[in-house]
């Protein structure tokens, strides 16, 4: 019994080995099947990625023949749209070759360009280009005369005003005259000041880019300039020129011709910063005399150190060192000091 189970068993183990065998057969036809697909998906995804690659190149050649197309009928008109009506049979397409083809591209290349360069091109887009030229050329013109009419308005207004500050400059010449004059006799005790325009003719050589366009080379030219000579006469003296003076006669004269040109316009107020710094007393006290009168028109701030100017103040500030160390301000009005002075 035991041999007979045995053998059963033995059997079962072979038909087991059997069919092991088979299975590890089928499986190795079905590795080379699965190789062989994977073999074709590759061969076909190359055709498909070629197919692509000549699609985006035939996308391209007909974009750059639809834009041929259209600058020839630029140049030709629409009569070249009559390809349309042109049939390749196969035969002769494969007698046409790429460099035939080339050859001929470069051909209407050159023929594009004599059109362009001849300009007998006719289309729609020159006749429209030529109307859009002449629209601008007329605006262009009526902007050129509107400029001109300016220009002609401006040179008359330059004229009118020229004219007219002229006129206001030889005024206010005659008004500082007078002013300056009283305010030289009272800082020299007498003698008197005077403005005299002047006008000096000054040659130059040369022109401009414009000038030198019309042919205007290496010209003179006249230019008047205008200037003011100040003329003074001091008592006792013969001196007529600024020149001559001395540095505080000169510094007087200074002074006394600002502050004519003050009292022309009186300003409501005048900073005056030192102004007699380089003064000597005699000098001193007529800048005083001459700043007392200044007064009565307009207000005077005035940074000296000079006492005989603090001396013509209405109220006097001044800084000092306290007891502390500290600087403090000061400040003292004489009509109140002298009331309580006395």
């Amino acid at each position: 019994k035991l041999q007979r189970e045995e053998d059963k068993l033995s059997s079962e183990i072979v038909k087991i080995k059997q069919d092991i065998s088979q299975e590890i057969e089928e499986g190795r036809d079905k590795e080379r099947e699965k190789f062989t697909l994977k073999v074709r998906q590759q061969e076909l995804t190359s055709a498909l990625d070629l197919i692509n690659v000549k699609e985006e190149n035939l996308a391209r050649e007909t974009e750059s023949f639809e834009n041929e197309i259209k600058e020839g009928s630029v140049l030709v008109g629409h009569e070249i749209l009559s390809y349309k009506n042109f049939e390749v049979s196969e035969a002769t397409d494969r007698q046409i070759e790429r460099t035939i083809q080339e050859e001929q591209r470069r051909k209407i290349e050159r023929i594009k360009i004599k059109l362009e360069d001849s300009g007998l091109a006719e289309s729609g887009e020159v006749l429209k280009e030529y109307k859009e030229m002449t629209e601008r050329d007329e605006f262009l013109a009526k902007e050129l005369e509107d400029l001109n009419v300016s220009i002609e308005s401006l040179k008359t207004l330059m004229a009118d005003l020229k004219e007219k500050i002229d006129v206001e400059f030889k005024e206010g010449i005659k008004k500082i005259n007078v002013e300056f004059g009283n305010f030289f006799a009272l800082m020299f005790g007498g003698g008197s000041g005077s403005l005299h325009v002047v006008v000096e003719n000054k040659k130059r050589r040369g022109g401009s880019e414009d000038e030198e366009e019309i042919g205007i080379e290496e010209e003179e030219k006249i230019e008047l300039e205008q200037g003011i000579e100040i003329n003074v006469s001091l008592p006792h003296k013969k001196v007529k020129e600024l020149q001559s003076l001395s540095g505080g006669e000169r510094s007087l004269t200074s002074i006394a011709l600002l502050f004519a040109m003050s009292q022309v316009n009186p300003p409501p107020f005048l900073i005056l910063d030192e102004t007699d710094a380089a003064l000597d007393e005699a000098n001193s006290r007529k800048y005083g005399d001459m700043i007392e009168r200044l007064s009565a028109r307009s207000q005077l701030i005035v940074v000296t150190h000079n006492r005989e100017t603090m001396s013509r103040a209405g109220v006097l500030y001044g800084v000092t060192i306290g007891g502390d160390g500290a600087s403090k301000l000061l400040s003292v009005k004489f009509d109140e000091a002298v009331s309580i002075a006395k």
